[in-house]
């Protein structure tokens, strides 16, 4: 039972800032799993003996746990209500970051990541929920856009504080913080998040019920284009995410502080174009803002994907065209998760959970695929940001056509 009853919407001031703030963090789960040990992987991958590409998939198992978790916690919560859930997801998260600063060899690491990842779902996918919950059109998209404009801070602070708490007190010390976070956000929640799903609205015929109400999500095909651009957008930057360590400092020869800060510069250029999306999206429309920003981004793929191939001496090339690629991906991620969700009519709970499933498979899928030419070449990096980003405009075409076609009796 939340100590807090006050509706979201009927909150005002510092109340409506705090809870809007909360949301943002427990949506930045992703990035926190992520972003905050990436300046670490080389020397996790040293402490623990284990190669370049095992020390990668230790990204991989988290994405896998975050994605399994949310296309069970998504249906669920549809059933049982968003509270209780997001605190139990919130719980098995804590106790699994700090078991990650016990870990002795890479095979415990890499399945206390994948609990890390799927006790992260619940904080992904609820808040997401709740959002939609509240919200609807392009009121949703502004205030997803907020939402990820605050939790953008996360990708800034994470390398930064990663980076340098590696240097000065190792890596296990970046899941000491994780863990303390992981107890911050589960006593926010208790006091400060109430119930946002009425019980008259909640999937009626229990968890299994609501679990198999999802399998209808698969038949709505402007919402499954819709979730593929997200998936490929997302399997584009988990790429960057996953590769950017050794690229800049095996090839660019970077030191883990410099590079945590050019991690940080690109996160700020996220959060700009995430407020800003918001702003376009009461103007533009959701349909035409997302195509004109997944235009912008394929063509800021394509230059990612010419200087890797080309690969000059200095890294400004490469930073400069993978700022583009990342500042564009914000007018494509709110439009079509707003564009998604009201496509569907199942529920927002089992709808943002297979979003969920979507990014994080396809983040599973691309992050290894990085280190396939070792942690010499950048090639790889340009290939699959390319391809994505490509695939990702396909998508938005075919769903905006798709989204018309259905709105026409």
């Amino acid at each position: 039972m939340p100590f807090s009853t006050t509706p979201i919407q009927e909150q005002h001031g510092l109340r409506f800032a705090c809870t809007t703030l909360l949301l943002s963090w427990l949506t930045a789960f992703g990035p926190l799993c992520t972003d905050m040990y990436l300046p670490t992987l080389p020397d996790i991958a040293a402490d623990l003996s284990i190669s370049t590409a095992l020390a990668q998939s230790s990204i991989t198992s988290c994405l896998l746990g975050l994605a399994l978790g949310q296309l069970f916690v998504g249906p669920i919560s549809d059933s049982r209500g968003r509270h209780g859930v997001l605190v139990l997801s919130l719980v098995l998260y804590t106790v699994a970051s700090f078991l990650c600063t016990q870990a002795e060899d890479g095979t415990s690491f890499i399945v206390l990541r994948f609990l890390q990842g799927f006790g992260g779902a619940g904080g992904a996918v609820l808040a997401r929920a709740v959002c939609c919950d509240i919200f609807h059109g392009s009121k949703l998209t502004q205030y997803i856009s907020l939402l990820m404009a605050i939790h953008s801070v996360a990708p800034i602070l994470g390398p930064v504080v990663g980076g340098f708490l590696g240097g000065w007190a190792g890596w296990r010390s970046v899941f000491w913080v994780l863990a303390g976070i992981g107890v911050i956000l589960t006593l926010s929640t208790l006091f400060f998040l109430p119930e946002t799903l009425a019980k008259d609205k909640r999937v009626q015929g229990g968890v299994l019920a609501s679990l198999a109400n999802t399998g209808r999500l698969f038949r709505e095909r402007a919402y499954l284009c819709y979730t593929c651009v997200q998936g490929f957008t997302m399997g584009g930057f988990f790429a960057y995410v996953s590769a950017s360590p050794f690229v800049f400092q095996n090839v660019y020869g970077l030191s883990m502080e410099r590079f945590s800060l050019i991690f940080a510069v690109n996160a700020i250029g996220m959060v700009c174009t995430s407020l800003l999306a918001g702003w376009l999206s009461k103007r533009l429309g959701d349909k035409r803002l997302l195509l004109a920003g997944d235009m912008a981004r394929t063509l800021a793929c394509g230059a990612v994907f010419y200087v890797c191939l080309v690969t000059p001496a200095s890294p400004w090339p490469l930073m400069i065209a993978l700022f583009a690629m990342l500042a564009m991906q914000s007018f494509t991620l709110s439009p079509s998760f707003s564009l998604a969700i009201c496509s569907q009519s199942v529920g927002a709970g089992a709808a943002s959970g297979i979003l969920g499933v979507a990014v994080f498979l396809f983040g599973a899928l691309t992050s290894p695929l990085t280190g396939l030419a070792g942690p010499q070449s950048a090639l790889p990096l340009g290939i699959i940001v390319l391809v994505t980003g490509l695939c990702s405009l396909c998508s938005s075409i075919l769903g905006n056509r798709l989204y018309e076609t259905k709105l026409v009796p």
